[in-house]
């Protein structure tokens, strides 16, 4: 990602002040070894410079510049660009662009998975120091490197990066417009989509969150009554769809790239600081079951992928091919509630030793040797939920949601949470009774006492499921389970 940060400065030739370029990058990034050699060699070097400095020496002075330059290259920006750890999420990326969007000083960026060059521009008294300082303390989400790479640079060169900046936008708007002009088509048909949308109470002034955006169909509801919505995805195939479908609607739509589990700190950095309702639809789309290039389902052969998010770094090729055997049990227990969990990890472990499990057939088929068919169920569907539950951390981000939502809702919003399966009902359930009772007591003690996570009353005290009607028009609809809080 790069930008150009500052509408006042993009018209001018030049930038007028002292101008530096600072790499930034996560802690972790480069290992101590690379960072202790490159700062001794850096230090030698800066002596050398300012030695040669008192002396007049200019001839020997730019050698020792360009040779700091090209230390700086070889010791921290190529290993940089290589980095494996690639750790900077899209929410990070999201709040550190939010950031250096509203500082006037900085005049374009670039994020990498794990770096921040940025290119500022001093006009007033705070030093570079400050500055770099300041950026880190205001983005607490990042663990930055204490000694970040700082370069001072000619105004002409600053110009000529903003310019790579720009380009580099256009290019990639332009890759956009593509994308979705061949993107496959986004179809989901929404579940429980009437009494989700009819739980927040959506009008004119209201400002709802859709945390779950996927093909658009309960934030296309929520705008048709008038509200103003915010929406999250990690998948992009799910935003364009959103965005495409959706834009009659542009003016009070907002759509946000990310994970719902950082919901609340996705919004924040985006300026939105409370709102009147937030839904979360906990469920895979269609869309990503179908299309067997995703490789969610076995029902065609595909690559064993299950990413929600094609860029998160774990596969399920990954888990399956890797994790030890007992790991491979527990997550087909703990997700999958897979009582042969053991036999089947026993027996993937001695297949991948042969040859590489890649496809969903080839798993498909290992779990079927182990697990005779039974009725209409494949013997495979436990085992295929737990690895896309552990791939994308799915109760993971789910729990996050929950312990954070409440924080972002006003006096009397309401929380809605649509689940799939027992496990998210399960956490549902126990999240929404946690915080809906005003009184806790155990047997130990004499008498109740005030509960202190007491914040919510239910809305709905048995959970919400899809009427004859819509199970007829959609089978997949009849796990859905949708439970209703409301904020005091």
């Amino acid at each position: 990602m790069s930008k150009v940060a500052t509408e006042s400065h993009a018209g001018s030739a030049f930038p007028g002040g002292t101008c530096y370029k600072v790499l930034l990058w996560e802690e972790g990034a480069l290992s101590p070894g690379q960072l202790d050699a490159w700062q001794a060699t850096r230090r030698e070097l800066l002596a050398r410079m300012r030695d040669a400095g008192i002396k007049g020496a200019r001839g020997t002075l730019a050698k020792l510049g360009a040779e700091l330059r090209e230390l700086s290259t070889r010791a921290v920006i190529t290993p940089l660009s290589t980095c494996a750890q690639a750790s900077l999420s899209l929410t990070r990326v999201g709040a550190l662009a939010a950031k250096l969007q509203r500082e006037e000083q900085v005049l374009a960026y670039r994020l990498t998975p794990c770096t921040a060059t940025v290119l500022v521009e001093l006009t007033g008294e705070e030093g570079i120091d400050a500055l770099v300082s300041r950026w880190s303390t205001s983005t607490p989400e990042v663990q930055w490197c204490t000694s970040p790479l700082v370069e001072a640079i000619s105004p002409a060169e600053a110009a000529e990066w903003q310019e790579e900046c720009r380009a580099a936008d256009a290019e990639s708007d332009a890759d956009t417009e593509a994308d979705e002009e061949n993107a496959p088509a986004f179809h989901h048909v929404t579940v429980l989509r009437e009494e989700a949308v009819a739980a927040l109470q959506p009008a004119e002034g209201r400002v709802l969150v859709d945390a779950t955006l996927g093909g658009g169909g309960h934030t296309e509801l929520m705008l048709e009554r008038g509200a103003t919505v915010w929406g999250i995805d990690q998948d992009p195939a799910a935003r364009r769809a959103a965005r495409k479908r959706l834009a009659a609607h542009a003016d009070r739509l907002h759509i946000v790239a990310g994970n719902f589990r950082n919901a609340v700190e996705l919004l924040r950095a985006e300026g939105l600081e409370t709102a009147d309702g937030i839904l979360a639809d906990i469920g895979i789309s269609s869309p990503q079951v179908d299309q067997a290039e995703r490789g969610f389902s076995f029902l065609a052969e595909g690559p064993l992928d299950m990413r929600m998010n094609p860029a998160a770094p774990r596969s399920a090729a990954d888990i399956v091919n890797t994790a030890a055997e007992s790991e491979l049990a527990d997550i087909l227990w703990q997700y999958g509630e897979e009582r042969a969990s053991r036999a089947i990890a026993r027996r993937i472990v001695q297949e991948r030793a042969k040859a590489p499990i890649t496809t969903t057939t080839q798993l498909a088929d290992i779990i079927a040797s182990v697990l005779p068919r039974k009725g209409k169920q494949h013997p495979a569907t436990r085992s295929f939920q737990a690895l896309r539950i552990a791939v994308n951390d799915e109760l993971g981000a789910l729990d996050a949601l929950l312990e954070s939502g409440l924080s972002l809702l006003k006096s009397g919003g309401r929380f809605a949470i649509i689940t799939f399966h027992s496990l998210e009902d399960r956490a549902v359930k126990r999240y929404f009774d946690r915080v809906t009772r005003p009184e806790i007591d155990r047997p130990e003690w004499p008498a109740p006492r005030p509960n202190p996570e007491y914040a919510a009353r239910l809305v709905t005290r048995k959970p919400i499921v899809a009427s004859e009607a819509e199970l007829a028009a959609n089978p997949r609809a009849r796990s859905a389970k949708l439970r209703v809080i409301e904020k005091l």
